[in-house]
């Protein structure tokens, strides 16, 4: 089991899963991320335009001191290759050409990138090395103002546009990027209009000079802006690479074709959406794959790369003819504590028969939707959990009837229930006597821990006054143990229909129910573990602390004993002093 992390840090669980995958995804990834940042600082050296050219090329003589070493040219050269490559592998690997909108406008971007982007690196970098023809920002200006304008400009945005898709598409799994986005939008949007302003203004400057200099007879000022001749035979290889890569993308979509052709003629089986449709396909795709090529609706947040698990279906047929589960997927799957038969539709591929159902709702697939809204969909999201049950309830229910025991159960509910909503937690499930209550807050787990804290100590007064009022039904009086954690979970409504209801999944959840036990063999109304203590603000000095094996966790724990939940909840500190 993962502890959970400190208050106030973030959960590495959200870090790791933005690096699952295969070694190609990774790789792929890693070599975007290299292009991203070299056109990021490329891009900010333009916006320097804005200050003035000297700037921009003092700048510049560091940038490109990096850029154009010997490591520097290695990295991003082997970059473009490896993610041009992989791109290229990913089309041909592609079952069916359906895909969401945003990743169809990616990949026809970085498809469209090097027509635009062959004939600049021909005539900057290429010329450079060849004949050593100086690239400096004074000569790029020169040549491509104004007639190269539109082309620059279709290619940053291009460039852009791509690299931005991407990003988002691999860091909107993160809860800290989501929660930073509209911050984001700003060098988003700003950057590449400050890079277009920046060349925009010494662009006019040039033309300024240029006037000038005739006007005045000033050689001086037409030279500072030199315009080389680009070798001819330099130039004469841009058609040859341009079509050599548009080849390997008509390769690539030739396999896509020439797949689809060949399974006209074979052998189909059906996938079975429970509450969905039922399909027909063969052996090769993926379930993810199935549901776009049949208009079938199914959630993908991180389109298909085994990352964000939403795209898991519940398999209740024909588990055995699906593919062997993936060190990727179980990686996946282990993540979110998925049971057995829960698959991801992008990893699996079916070879027979198989029936499931989409555990997220497929009618809501916006991504925004499915990973902000805990109506909707499985999100992480740190969780203050608090298990209340009935001491001794079995012996007090042998000696009472049917009715009056669920009369008892009823009113200890919606006691403790009262307290519970009016702590802004809810109650995510009962199990007999006892009953879950869950507590999250959109400033952090801390007041989470607050109101979960809070809400035992009402409950504890609220089964007092339900004591007194009850006292003449009860044989003796009702007595509580509860136990008290907060950490990491999956956060959703879970079940069928109209049954579904907010609840969570993780390990924390079997840790708050040890702590229960801890209470109830310690003879005390409440066990909390000390780090719930912490991020609620509660002094430990004075109180039972003890450090306990808990079954299920491997490192020892620290928890607090309380004989009555009241006395913690009286020890909690103001939001603005915690």
């Amino acid at each position: 089991m993962r502890d959970p992390p400190p208050a106030g840090r973030p959960d590495p669980e959200a870090g790791a899963r933005l690096w699952r995958g295969s070694l190609a995804q990774r790789l792929r990834l890693v070599s975007g991320l290299v292009l991203f940042a070299f056109a990021g600082t490329h891009f900010a050296n333009h916006a320097l335009g804005l200050v003035g050219l000297d700037t921009m090329m003092d700048v510049a003589r560091w940038r490109v001191a990096v850029t154009r070493s010997l490591p520097g040219s290695l990295i991003l050269g082997l970059s473009l290759l490896a993610h041009v490559a992989f791109a290229l592998v990913r089309l041909a690997e592609r079952r069916t050409l359906r895909m969401p909108p945003w990743e169809a406008a990616q990949t026809l971007l970085g498809f469209a990138i090097p027509f635009l982007l062959v004939p600049h690196v021909l005539g900057t970098r290429i010329a450079n090395l060849v004949d050593g023809t100086r690239t400096s920002y004074a000569t790029v200006i020169a040549r491509i103002w104004p007639d190269g304008m539109g082309f620059q400009t279709a290619l940053l945005l291009v460039v852009w546009l791509h690299g931005c898709l991407g990003l988002h598409a691999w860091l909107r799994l993160s809860p800290l990027y989501r929660r930073m986005a509209p911050l984001l939008a700003v060098p988003a949007f700003g950057l590449p209009a400050a890079a277009l302003a920046g060349i925009v203004t010494q662009g006019r400057i040039m033309e300024r000079d240029r006037v000038l200099a005739r006007r005045f007879d000033a050689p001086d000022l037409d030279a500072r802006w030199p315009v080389p001749q680009v070798d001819p035979a330099i130039a004469a290889w841009g058609d040859t690479v341009t079509g050599a890569i548009y080849a390997a993308v008509a390769l690539a979509l030739g396999v896509v074709l020439i797949r689809a052709a060949a399974t006209l003629r074979a052998r189909r089986y059906s996938v079975t959406y429970v509450g969905g449709p039922t399909v027909k396909s063969l052996e090769g795709p993926t379930l993810l794959e199935i549901s776009r090529a049949n208009r079938v609706p199914h959630v993908s947040v991180c389109g298909g790369r085994g990352r964000c698990s939403t795209c898991r279906v519940l398999v209740v047929g024909g588990e055995e003819n699906l593919s062997a589960v993936s060190l990727q997927e179980a990686a996946a799957l282990r993540a979110i504590g998925a049971p057995g038969n829960v698959r991801l539709a992008c990893q699996a591929r079916p070879s027979g028969d198989v029936a499931l159902v989409r555990i997220l709702d497929p009618h809501r697939d916006s991504a925004g939707v499915h990973l902000t809204s805990t109506d909707v969909a499985g999100i992480e999201r740190e969780v203050a959990i608090l298990f209340v049950d009935i001491r001794g309830f079995t012996p007090l229910s042998e000696r009472k009837l049917p009715f009056d025991v669920v009369f008892i159960l009823n009113h200890f509910f919606e006691a403790a229930g009262r307290e519970i909503e009016a702590a802004g937690g809810w109650i995510g499930g009962y199990a007999g006597d006892g009953l879950l209550a869950l507590f999250t807050h959109p400033d952090g787990i801390g007041p989470a821990c607050r109101a979960a804290f809070a809400a035992a100590g009402r409950i504890d007064g609220a089964v007092a006054e339900l004591n007194r009022r009850l006292a003449a039904e009860l044989p003796a009086a009702l007595r509580m143990a509860m136990g008290l954690h907060a950490g990491p979970l999956v956060l959703g409504r879970l079940g069928y229909g109209a049954s579904r209801g907010m609840s969570v999944i993780g390990p924390a959840v079997n840790l708050a129910s040890r702590l229960e036990s801890l209470a109830k063999a310690a003879d005390v109304q409440l066990v909390a573990s000390a780090e719930a203590a912490e991020r609620a603000g509660i002094a430990l000095d004075g109180l039972r602390v003890e450090t306990v094996a808990v079954r299920g966790v491997r490192a020892e724990l620290p928890v607090i004993y309380a004989p009555r939940a009241v006395d913690l909840a009286g020890r909690l500190r103001s939001p603005a002093s915690a």
